[in-house]
């Protein structure tokens, strides 16, 4: 596959997270002796998001070979269409793929294992019962990458709204210890405190010791001002910028994790196949990502990495 058409996948990954309607009506990965039989659901959707839905149906039909069946249907089945479909396939799990599976885990049957993956979702969107990857990278994998690529780096900023990213910040707080680093994560109520608190941020962090976190779905970086406002910012006086969003990569961001497709399919089918009470929390931030690098970034900052280095599974800028 060319790297353009995989960074076409990874964008369609990240749109799927927050699309399509339904009509109404963390957990061990223990192993199994008997296969539980799972079903993947996913909408009907043009390329390249259907391929992104079928990476993942596919890793989880590896995990669960000859137990799991993939179920491609219309965003205008109703809940209970897609419910009689369930039951006579047998599932006593079902993996649930993008917004429409967080919406459609609301109303089928409660008795089956519901894991929603592929989606943006906070813990309090999940309905009782629900349990979900987001495809938010896990910041404890960010900061381990961070400490790989520029290892002088040893204090982390980020900004954040008042929204759905509290979780993962809190999430953060207790992973970023792990790495090595400090972190200061600092909340604003809005785009113009957002895009202030920004501005001001740049001309105190100090390289190379500071390093700036963008996060994903951040309500305050407008790719056509404020992001490049802040890799300007950042190339200027070299300080490091990584994100968990891809699409900042080819802009200038160092680096970013991005979701290994078919390695989360078969995490999700390893989730939906433990019936076990889970007692941790009910959505989890992604573990399993590829890497995306600008090398021209890196080369600037003076990290010496290589755009041939078997760690970075996508390329900045192509060459």
């Amino acid at each position: 596959m060319s790297r353009v058409s995989r960074l076409r996948l990874v964008f369609a990954m990240l749109l799927l997270g927050g699309v399509l309607p339904v009509s109404a009506a963390g957990a061990p990965e223990a192993s199994r002796a008997q296969p539980t039989r799972i079903a993947v659901i996913y909408p009907h959707v043009r390329e390249p998001f259907r391929s992104v839905f079928r990476a993942i149906a596919d890793g989880a039909v590896a995990e669960n070979p000859g137990s799991t069946e993939v179920f491609e249907v219309d965003t205008e089945d109703s809940a209970q269409a897609i419910s009689a479909r369930l039951q006579g396939s047998q599932a006593s799990a079902a993996i649930l793929l993008g917004k429409y599976g967080l919406t459609l885990s609301r109303s089928i049957d409660p008795r089956l294992n519901r894991v929603v993956g592929a989606v943006f979702a906070a813990p309090d969107e999940l309905p009782d019962g629900v349990y979900a990857t987001s495809l938010a990278p896990s910041p404890g994998s960010l900061f381990g990458k961070l400490r790989e690529l520029a290892p002088a780096v040893q204090h982390i900023s980020v900004i954040y709204g008042a929204d759905s990213n509290d979780w993962l910040i809190e999430l953060a707080q207790t992973e970023v210890a792990a790495s090595g680093h400090t972190l200061t994560p600092i909340q604003k109520e809005n785009i113009r405190d957002g895009a202030s608190a920004y501005r001001a941020l740049l001309e105190q962090l100090e390289p190379p010791l500071d390093a700036l976190w963008l996060p994903q779905a951040s309500p305050f970086l407008d790719e056509k001002s404020v992001l490049q406002m802040i890799l300007r910012a950042a190339w200027d006086r070299n300080i490091v910028v990584f994100s968990s969003n891809p699409s900042h990569v080819p802009k200038g961001a160092l680096f970013a994790l991005f979701p290994d497709n078919t390695e989360m399919g078969r995490h999700l089918a390893r989730l939906a196949a433990d019936s076990a009470p889970r007692s941790g929390p009910r959505v989890e931030a992604l573990e399993q990502l590829n890497t995306a690098i600008n090398i021209r970034t890196a080369d600037h900052l003076g990290l010496g990495l290589n755009a041939a280095d078997a760690r970075f599974d996508m390329v900045f800028p192509s060459r």
